[in-house]
């Protein structure tokens, strides 16, 4: 870039200069750097290396310049390689000398350090938004279908009845520590670096604190050249990414088992759902299956910013360069896929009668049997024991539990009695469950009345069950 190049005797190379360019990646940080520009100018002012003239006067010229990108018009040059110089130029084409002074007691280290923490604070703002709105959509379909009973998995294998509204809420509490993870990361991220110039900070007597109060920055930074070189911020973004999306492609993953022919239990309306170029019948779930493919790039982009940074000695290298691509990429991957899934759950649709079906087959019942013998008095263990005896049995006589007769129950153990029978209900069996956190239908119900408005919870980080 000519403008910075008076000690050298050549021109930079045309290919190394589009090499080193970062235009692509700073069309998203043009609002960020000039954001930086116009608290560093008032700084400037407010400590008298600028006169109040001048001070008016690049203000006045940013400004002009934010109009012009809010409004779109406002275009990178490629010659000026990144998002700065084509600000600063801009400024010196629209006020004239005064803009040389902007510059003073900064370097484009410690400003795109700061562009980047702008960037990714204003994406995690979205994110939080995005996710608030998905949490709200599950919670309105657990409440929309509060009473379905389905069956539970482990191991994908059917394990207990629950409620549709405790799966529901297993996610929501997934996006509750995805959401806080993001609140937690946006407190190191609003760390400003303006004032640490390239690495050793400045002999003029600039005030940070005064440029990151009028950014809103709760913190300044306490070490020049770790303000320059630290990027855990983005490591730390794309990490809260790469988990969130990681619930988001379980959660995909789930609907899309639901809602295959063998389990039916519940459909998309047709409005977030595709069909076959070859087979006419299809309906298949292809916007939450690209929820899951995109979950793989996010988690590449990490470890790609691991990596860049693992090796890097003290101090700002151009390698940093390398993480805004990823911190811009994994911002609209995350936001677009939390948005998709969002539509989606509100346009999920859900079988009952085949969940509640599927959730009464009797062996799903029979961790219910084995605590009707524990509180008959017989040690779990024991019980656990008596009830595999009785489940081998009927699958011998190729009978479900509810058909076997009472006689082969005592067979086993004479603790068994006619009311035995009361335990082979899908529906009870979720009423009957009692305990702090369940799938017990009071538990479900009490939970769903919790949700309301926004979701407030105590920022403690313990919560007493008394």
């Amino acid at each position: 870039m000519e403008v910075l190049r008076t000690a050298f005797k050549e021109k930079l190379n045309s290919q190394i200069s589009e090499f080193v360019s970062s235009i692509d990646a700073d069309e998203e940080l043009i609002l960020a750097d000039l954001q930086g520009s116009i608290a560093h100018a008032s700084m400037l002012g407010k400590i008298g290396l600028l006169t109040p003239e001048q001070t008016e006067n690049i203000l006045h010229g940013l400004n002009t310049i934010m109009a012009k990108a809010q409004a779109g018009n406002f275009e990178l040059k490629s010659e000026y390689e990144d998002v700065h110089m084509n600000v600063e130029k801009a400024l010196e084409k629209e006020i004239g000398a005064d803009a040389l002074r902007l510059h003073s007691a900064r370097s484009r280290n410690d400003q795109v350090a700061l562009d980047t923490r702008i960037f990714a604070l204003s994406q995690i703002e979205l994110i939080i938004d995005s996710i608030d709105k998905l949490k709200q959509a599950l919670v309105d379909k657990a409440k929309e279908y509060d009473n379905a009973v389905m069956p539970g998995y482990t191991h994908l294998q059917p394990a207990q009845p629950i409620h549709f509204a405790h799966a529901m809420l297993a996610f929501f509490e997934m996006f509750e520590r995805d959401l806080d993870r993001f609140k937690d990361a946006a407190k190191r991220t609003a760390v400003s670096p303006l004032g640490a110039g390239a690495q050793a900070g400045s002999g003029l007597s600039i005030d940070p604190f005064l440029s990151a109060k009028q950014l809103n920055f709760e913190h300044v930074f306490k070490n020049s050249i770790d303000a320059v070189c630290d990027r855990d911020f983005v490591a730390e973004f794309l990490f809260a990414s790469a988990l969130t999306a990681t619930h988001l492609s379980q959660l995909a993953e789930t609907l899309i088992i639901w809602t295959s022919k063998e389990f039916g239990f519940i459909s998309f309306k047709d409005t977030v759902t595709t069909t076959s170029s070859l087979m006419p019948q299809k309906k298949n779930p292809d916007p939450i299956e690209l929820i899951r493919g995109k979950t793989g790039s996010i988690f590449g982009e990490l470890i790609n910013i691991l990596t860049t940074l693992k090796g890097l000695p003290l101090g700002y290298n151009r390698d940093l360069q390398e993480t805004k691509p990823p911190l811009i990429k994994v911002a609209k991957v995350i936001s677009s896929c939390l948005t998709v899934m969002t539509i989606a759950i509100d346009q999920m649709q859900i079988n009952e009668t085949k969940m509640l079906t599927a959730a009464s087959d009797p062996e799903m019942m029979a961790t219910d049997l084995v605590e009707y013998l524990v509180l008959k008095g017989l040690p779990f263990r024991e019980s656990h024991e008596v009830v595999a005896s009785v489940v081998s049995i009927a699958r011998d006589l190729k009978i479900s539990l509810l058909e076997m007769e009472l006689t082969k129950y005592k067979s086993v153990s004479m603790l068994f009695d006619s009311d035995l029978y009361e335990v082979f209900d899908a529906v009870k069996s979720v009423e009957m469950k009692n305990s702090h956190g369940s799938t017990g239908t009071s538990k479900v119900m009490s939970a769903l009345e919790e949700m309301i408005g926004p979701f407030a919870r105590p920022t403690i980080p313990y919560r007493s069950a008394v």
